[in-house]
């Protein structure tokens, strides 16, 4: 994605911020390939449902510029931003922005790629009650957040995570996570864990889902829900 793919015209420039520098937006280019954060990746799965830290180059226009969901990230201003979102040792999201390129008056962002991290209007997601699980070994256990809703029309984006002990990391769920015992993908919004992988070894295990949707809207994360397996 090229930043001369908006509605600037070549007359047009742009102020690098901190510089004295000016130039063509046509000097500033990016295909909007997702990079390794400092050259380097985590096997803690970062937000926006990435596999790993990862940075990606985002435009946002003086209306986005403006919303919650996008101040939330530190999208703060009309401009180009690098942008990098992580999963912290706590399991919380965090972002991280610099801002590359500012505009005295951004035009309006057409619907693209960016869309899946920086809000086009304002949206609200919210997430019900996870219930706690109490079940014998053996058993196929289910947690649903099929109670989550949008205002928008955007695919809800669910990233669960489970915590060993109380007090303890939280770890986003994966496909090889705890010897692959966990099944994400049957069913939306639904975390399970097949019967013959339900032994005593899982119990206290508590399991919570980080919500997103595809149009930028703000996370939101739901309670703490406890597994009790019994012999």
């Amino acid at each position: 994605m090229s930043l001369y793919s908006r509605a600037e015209t070549q007359a047009q420039s742009i102020k690098v911020l901190n510089t004295t520098e000016k130039a063509s937006v046509k000097k500033y280019e990016s295909d909007g390939t997702l990079v390794a954060h400092d050259g380097n990746t985590n096997a803690t799965a970062g937000a926006e449902g990435n596999a790993a830290i990862q940075s990606r180059v985002i435009f946002i226009d003086v209306a986005e510029a403006t919303l919650a969901e996008n101040k939330e990230r530190g999208l703060t201003a009309p401009g180009w931003w690098q942008y990098t979102s992580y999963t912290d040792a706590s399991g919380a999201t965090r972002h991280k922005c610099q801002h590359l390129a500012a505009f005295k008056s951004a035009p309006a962002n057409a619907a693209d790629g960016d869309d899946d991290i920086a809000a086009d209007v304002a949206s609200a997601i919210t997430v019900g009650v996870l219930a706690a699980v109490t079940v014998a070994a053996g058993t196929a256990v289910t947690f649903d957040a099929a109670s989550v809703s949008s205002t928008d029309s955007g695919t809800l984006v669910y990233t669960w995570q489970r915590q060993k002990t109380a007090n303890g990391r939280w770890a986003n769920v994966t496909a090889s996570l705890d010897g692959g015992i966990y099944d994400t993908t049957s069913v939306a919004g639904e975390l399970t864990i097949g019967a013959g992988d339900v032994t005593v070894a899982l119990d206290g295990y508590e399991f919570r889902v980080k919500v997103t949707n595809t149009v930028g809207g703000e996370e939101v994360v739901s309670n703490d829900a406890a597994l009790t397996v019994t012999p």
